[in-house]
């Protein structure tokens, strides 16, 4: 979706709203286990871009978000649409949040005899009437996180099993990574003639030895280590970061 960039002028909600921002900062594991609730964390945009966010949620077993906050760059209107978006995804259920749009964050932030705030909706772009990418990829994100728990979990795996991922220890954790990577990832790589395994995991930190056509060239590599991070932390609620074993990253190109 096209970043909901803000117009010159400045409502006097938004003004308002960015005087009291309620909900910027992070929220962890800690948070989450302290009060028996599901992580949920994302980010959207480049890095450094003025639109990234980054995207923290408090989820229980049922999908409803108890607690949210952000973190962003973003400035005036945008950050006001943010802390707005933010708000509205709190004591809903995720599915309903993730359906929240520009559109809808620019009625509740223009004034009553304003224009819009959002160029998007000034400018009627399609995307003003899509949702917020970072709340669909939050949702995405915490139902691969419960279909883990709910399918991939065999019979007989054990309280471990059913533990949130920093209470567990190395060997749930490789034995989760290693059921994304059988069901999600390595069919996938195979139908390339490639293939993956599992080498070493130092915090959030994953060793993997890739193998296929040209598994020590960078065109070969830099394709799929994208895929492979995505699926994992998609499927598992983390942030982990894959690393290729033995070969040197500045050559990867990601």
């Amino acid at each position: 979706m096209t970043p909901p960039a803000a117009t010159h002028a400045l409502s006097a909600k938004a003004i308002a709203r960015l005087a009291a921002a309620r909900h910027v900062g992070d929220l962890s594991e800690a948070d989450a286990s302290a009060k028996g609730l599901k992580l949920v964390a994302t980010d959207h945009g480049a890095a450094h871009a003025p639109d990234h966010i980054n995207l923290t949620l408090l989820v229980d077993n049922a999908g409803i978000v108890k607690d949210a906050r952000f973190r962003s760059p973003a400035k005036d209107a945008l950050l006001a649409t943010y802390d707005l978006m933010t708000e509205q995804a709190i004591g809903r259920t995720l599915e309903d949040a993730a359906r929240f749009t520009p559109r809808q964050a620019d009625t509740q932030l223009r004034d009553a005899d304003g224009g819009a705030v959002l160029d998007l909706v000034a400018t009627n772009h399609p995307d003003a009437d899509q949702p917020f990418y970072v709340l669909r990829k939050a949702l995405e994100r915490f139902q691969g996180a419960k279909a883990v728990a709910d399918a991939v979990v065999p019979a007989g795996a054990g309280v471990a099993a059913t533990l949130p991922w920093i209470e567990v220890g190395l060997f749930e954790k490789v034995r989760r990574i290693e059921s994304v990577l059988d069901t999600h990832v390595r069919p996938a790589l195979a139908s390339d003639g490639g293939g993956i395994d599992l080498v070493d995991l130092k915090g959030d930190e994953l060793y993997v030895q890739y193998h296929g056509a040209c598994g020590s060239c960078s065109s070969s590599i830099g394709g799929t280590l994208n895929f492979i991070q995505d699926s994992l932390n998609n499927h598992l609620a983390t942030q982990l970061s894959i690393k290729v074993s033995g070969v040197d990253e500045s050559i990867v190109g990601l």
